[in-house]
């Protein structure tokens, strides 16, 4: 009898690809089909269709089924024994949306064996080119779902996330204004995740937690549909959607097509498949206080969540391993690209000349700051390099190895600060599981610990959302006996121990965390701004501005204009970040320290989006634009 096996799948942006492990967790198949060279009749660039708009991005719905086919056809070609398999899942491209026509449902669980899957399915989507993750066209209509329950904070407390414009909610919106024929022809909407699970399971798949949180339409602590997310945007779409399950459901048994087609064992599962993010947390195996960081093109954090705090930046998802906790996503644009500049102006190019400058300053850079972004950032909304000296001064250039630390350091303090915003705990036994090109120098790897706090770990994640199914196939089948995914993947490879904290450099670091949440704006809570009214330019750390009331930690008592979303709202007297007083004509400090002294700070003080300017400073900068 041949030894049983579990089967991972991604259907990704620009290929599908497939693994195969044993019960010791070792890969013993994987295989891939890349649509824009396996598939070139569908004559897409990178897997999608750029429209003329620029803005409206899509994938064909049956180029994904085709290459389902296709590689399924190469299994069967190297003599894969389909019948060992015991269970399979997968992950999907988030946010995607596929659209299936009215009486599909009877087509594809009646799918003739003597057809490939992609023939029998060519008339079933009234949709043919499914909106993705890349799409940007949909700016309106996340206005209106803003608009309609509330403000964006609201629906990120609700949902997870303000309103994205690739999110599905929003794109839904959109195909029933625009096209409300199409929407009245189709009887089911799926995520590419639960799109991809049906066509395993020969009848439409449900929506699993982790992957529903990134639609803009599921209520994240309830786990159900939000009437007043669906109701803005198309009528009739909870029947449309379905019921979302647990991302580690077992769905069901395999469509006797596959049993009949490639010898399936008709015993073999199908679990719910889930989103590429939520499936990668699994691939790489996260815990509980656990992050990982992937330091690609863009820097990308995953975090296990206890108890998160939904914010204007950020996603929060259901967990896909863990339905009783969170994960969070954090993305930010500027990652390598800008490290690669910064290697090319102050270190000639060398990566080894960027690390001994790295090495050559101390943590917490004696003082200076810079922000480092050359496209305009995500988390936060900001563009442009800004260097501040330890005096507090803006100034136009630092030293060579200087400039190195401090963009290294800036880039991981926002990450820790905007990670706490989502409610992040560093805990005793966090690890940061570290990935991506960066993840090479140990030199990079060493300010991460550092600003964390925390050991950083290095682990292999090539194919991490394929691998992260195929343990979540093992983990679908014992779920519901509170069997862990940890308990499950206790055979695979651990992670490699790269470097730990630095003795003494957090307290270095601590005030450099507090000036880097001040100047980006960075909301925070009232008890942490008694805090940072002691920190940076407030504390006897830095110098104080001259022949102003505040020296050192003498007094807290700050007169401050008042935010909210719509501009000035009053001026108050904050002590140790309390509004204790409101008065009624507000006036506004526009006059004062020189532009070297420049300071935004946000603080939330019983209403949303709201900031709070001291009087102590020169403000001449919107209230938005932060730096």
């Amino acid at each position: 009898m041949a030894a049983p096996c579990y089967l991972g799948w991604d259907f990704s942006t620009q290929q599908l690809k497939v693994i195969a492990i044993d019960e010791q967790l070792r890969v013993i198949y994987e295989d891939n089909v890349h649509f824009d060279k396996d598939l070139p009749e569908f004559k897409t660039q990178g897997g999608v269709y750029i429209h003329s708009d620029r803005l409206t991005v899509t994938s064909p719905v049956l180029m994904w089924v085709k290459a389902l086919d296709m590689i399924l056809e190469k299994m069967k070609s190297s003599g894969f024994n389909f019948s060992q398999i015991r269970a399979l899942s997968g992950a999907g491209q988030q946010h995607g949306s596929v659209y299936w026509k009215k009486g599909s449902s009877q087509i594809l669980k009646n799918a003739s064996p003597e057809l490939p899957l992609h023939q029998s399915l060519k008339d079933c989507f009234s949709v043919s080119d499914s909106p993705i993750w890349m799409d940007s066209s949909t700016a309106s209509q996340c206005r209106e779902l803003e608009k309609a329950v509330g403000g964006a904070q609201h629906l990120a407390r609700v949902t997870g996330s303000r309103a994205y414009e690739r999110f599905t909610g929003n794109q839904i919106a959109k195909i029933y204004s625009q096209n409300p024929e199409v929407y009245k022809q189709t009887e089911r909407i799926s995520l590419v995740s639960s799109f991809a699970a049906s066509l395993f399971l020969g009848t439409y798949a449900p929506i699993d937690y982790s992957d529903g949180s990134g639609m803009n339409l599921l209520q994240i602590w309830e786990k159900a549909w939000s009437k007043s997310c669906l109701d803005a945007c198309a009528p009739g779409l909870e029947e449309r959607l379905g019921c979302p399950v647990p991302s580690h459901s077992v769905l069901g048994p395999i469509s006797p097509y596959y049993s009949q087609r490639y010898g399936f064992s008709p015993d073999c599962k199908v679990v719910a498949f889930t989103g590429d993010n939520p499936a990668s947390l699994a691939g790489m195996r996260l815990q509980e206080g656990d992050i990982a960081i992937s330091l690609g093109t863009s820097d990308t954090l995953f975090l296990w969540i206890q108890e998160p705090t939904p914010a204007l930046e950020g996603h929060i998802l259901c967990n896909p391993v863990d339905s009783q906790t969170y994960m969070a996503l954090l993305c930010f644009k500027n990652g390598s690209l800008m490290r690669e500049r910064i290697r090319d102006d102050c270190a000639s190019g060398s990566w080894d000349e960027f690390s001994k400058a790295l090495s050559s300053t101390v943590a917490g850079n004696s003082g200076n700051l810079g922000f480092y972004f050359d496209v305009m950032e995500i988390t936060p909304e900001a563009v442009g390099i800004h260097r501040f000296n330890r005096d507090n001064q803006k100034v136009s250039r630092f030293p060579k190895e200087v400039e190195i630390r401090a963009l290294i350091e800036g880039q991981f303090m926002a990450k820790r600060i905007h990670a706490e915003k989502l409610g992040y705990k560093v805990l005793p036994r966090t690890r940061i599981l570290a990935t991506g090109g960066a993840s090479h120098n140990k030199k990079i790897l060493q300010v991460l610990s550092d600003v964390f706090n925390a050991p950083v770990f290095t682990i292999d994640t090539a194919n991490s959302a394929c691998l992260g199914s195929a343990y979540r196939a093992i983990h679908g089948l014992v779920a519901e006996r509170n069997v862990s995914l940890a308990d499950v993947v206790k055979l695979a490879p651990e992670p490699r121990l790269a470097v730990t904290p630095t003795p003494g450099a957090e307290e270095h670091l601590i005030s450099q965390t507090g000036v880097w949440s001040l100047r980006c704006g960075i909301h925070l809570t009232s008890v942490d701004i008694s805090v940072c009214c002691h920190m940076g330019s407030f504390s006897n750390h830095r110098r104080a501005p001259r022949g102003r009331g505040v020296s050192g930690c003498c007094s807290s008592y700050l007169l401050a204009d008042v935010y909210n979303s719509s501009g000035l709202m009053n001026t108050g007297v904050l002590e140790d970040g309390i509004l204790l007083k409101k008065q009624s004509k507000p006036c506004r400090v526009t006059e004062g320290l020189g532009p070297e002294m420049d300071l935004l700070l946000r603080v939330i003080l019983g209403s949303e989006n709201t900031a709070v300017v001291p009087h102590l400073w020169k403000v001449s900068l919107p209230m938005t634009g932060g730096l």
